[in-house]
Formats: structure tokens, sequence, C-alpha cells
């Protein structure tokens, strides 16, 4: 088959990272896929097997399968020519999730979650493509054994972005800290988007902490090595990629259910708290930090979840759910 996929940059975002990986995935299937950009410029941070061609190509050619998820190129996924389409929800609650409902393709969700949202609100049907974590990068690396005394806890750092919740777990670790004085924190983030805003001088807390910003893709199984637990306070998540990573790096993860449903159950995979605050964080890290048995639990059971959610198991169902499809 012939797939293509649009995206308004390659920058490092968990969807563009989607997009990336499925193309891979289905390039070693045997297909060909195709990424348009803007100006068609190749991803710097991640290998990408596929071509690369600018918006202004759009019309040179036919698909026989069409790829988006971003609102603000409805307009450039409307000139794709392709058989079918797909419009590919990754993310809760945008201004313009009606107006992408109402189109004539088809849809998909990349969890559980989003997909019942929209198949609720607006009748359609919503295939399910969750996923995924890529083992190359993400795996159980040997751990860090500097902080063997202590606590630590690794955390998500796009503070700017209020829904990522993580002002949250700097709350919940402070208020463990008198109690647990070993405890310390580690952030990651990227710079990346239009104002490239750098988030360690938000970092506020008088918990012990670092800060690692722009880690190549090298050494992210590296930093998760570093952690005892992974803690997210997301809301309005499509796929919850940080809190899966973790689990395929054998990490135990606390977190709430945005973007989580597929892989994390509570008290089997992972503890997952009923709401983003960091009362109900600081009771669940707490249980951690007390119960070396249930860390080790929990890390077991979660990394053998979310190697169900590999990219090349997800475009494996993609592929037989593309070929079956009728034109739109």
């Amino acid at each position: 088959m012939r797939i293509a996929a649009l995206l308004p940059n390659v920058e490092i975002y968990g969807g563009v990272r989607r997009y990336l990986e499925i193309g891979n995935a289905l390039i070693r299937l045997g297909h060909e896929f195709t990424l348009f950009t803007p100006a068609g410029e190749k991803p710097a941070w991640l290998e990408f097997r596929g071509r690369m061609m600018p918006f202004a190509a759009l019309g040179s050619q036919e698909f026989d399968t069409g790829l988006c998820g971003e609102y603000s190129i409805l307009p450039q996924f409307d000139a794709l020519r392709a058989r079918s389409k797909y419009f590919y929800f990754v993310l809760e609650g945008h201004k313009m999730e009606k107006e992408a409902a109402r189109r004539n393709c088809y849809f998909m969700g990349s969890s559980e979650g989003i997909c019942r949202r929209i198949e609720r609100k607006y009748g359609v049907q919503c295939l399910r493509a969750p996923g995924g974590i890529n083992p190359e990068v993400f795996n159980p690396a040997p751990r860090d054994a500097s902080n063997s005394t202590g606590f630590t806890i690794l955390s998500y750092g796009r503070i700017h972005k209020k829904r990522k919740g993580v002002r949250h777990v700097i709350r919940a670790a402070e208020s463990l800290h008198g109690k647990y004085p070993g405890i310390r924190l580690i952030f990651f983030d990227s710079l990346v988007g239009q104002d490239r805003r750098d988030p360690r001088p938000l970092i506020k807390t008088s918990v012990p902490h670092e800060f690692h910003l722009d880690l190549p893709q090298s050494r992210m199984a590296w930093l998760f090595s570093r952690a005892d637990a992974f803690v997210s306070a997301e809301r309005r998540a499509g796929w919850a990629n940080t809190a899966a990573e973790a689990m395929a790096c054998r990490v135990p993860v606390v977190c709430t259910a945005s973007g989580s449903r597929d892989f994390a159950v509570h008290e089997k995979t992972a503890l997952v708290v009923p709401f983003a605050h960091p009362f109900f964080l600081r009771r669940q890290v707490a249980r951690l930090i007390l119960d070396p048995a249930l860390r080790e639990r929990l890390a077991a059971a979660g990394f053998e979840k979310i190697m169900d959610f590999t990219w090349d198991s997800l475009a494996a169902r993609l592929e037989g759910v593309f070929a079956a499809a009728p034109p739109n």
C-alpha cells in the first residue's frame, strides 16, 4: 500500500513520534509511507525511513490511505488525494474536535478513553489504535544505584502546559519530603514549539531536583533507569506516552486514567489516582516508598502489559484495517 500522513512539524512531540514510528513500522511490513509537512523537512531527533514531501506537493500523486491528527492542517488534509482517509484523534477536547468529527472520513483514536469520547459525543465509529512504545529506545536498563538510600521520582517536565500536571507532582513530592527526606525529583523535556520556552526556571521547589533538557533518544532508557517511580498527573491526554515509556523501562507508575486506560490497571499494572491532585498522588507514592515488593510487582506487570503496545503490533493491526477499508 501507498500510505501518506500529514504533520505541521517534525519537532519532539509525542504526536510526531506516533507518525514517525508507525511509518517506520509500516515500511518494515513492505509498504510505502510518505510524510507531508509544510516544508518537507526530515526530523533530526528520530530516524525516519519514509519519504518526506512539502505541502506544495499534496496534489501531485494518489495514495491508498491518508492519515492526519492535527486540526490546524485540516485544509491540507482535504487536499490530499487518498482512496480512504482517517482522522486520528490524539488529544481530548480541542475546540475543533467537532469540525474534525463531521468530516467525510474514517476515525481512529490513540486510546480507549479518547475513542469512547468521540463515539459518545459525535455518534461516529472510532477505531481503537492505541500505542505505542519502541523497545529499542525504551527498555529496562541497568539500575542506577547513586541514590540507593533515597527515593527518586521521575516526571515529565513541561510545566507551562497546565494539563500535564507537573505542579501537582511537585506538590506531592514536597508534602512527602518532610517524612521521607531522601526523596528527589528528576524532570525531562525538550525545547519545542515556536516560543521554545525553557521549563527549567519554572521549577521552584525545596525538594532536591535535576532537569534533563533535550536528551537524545539513546539516553532515554538510562534516564528512566534512575527512577524508583514515574509519576504523571495528566489531564485530557490522548495516549499517555511518558507513562507507557516508563513501563517499558520497567519502572513502577503512578498516574491518572487520562490516556492510560489501555495499559494502566489500578493495583495490577500501575497505581491509578482518581483525580490529578497532590493528595491522591502523595498517597500512592508513599505506598511505593514503603513497599519495595509492590514496586517490583507493578514494574514487572507493567512491563509485561506494555509489550502488547509496540509500534510494530499497532502497524500490523492498521495494515489489515487499511487494506479492507472501502473508499470514503
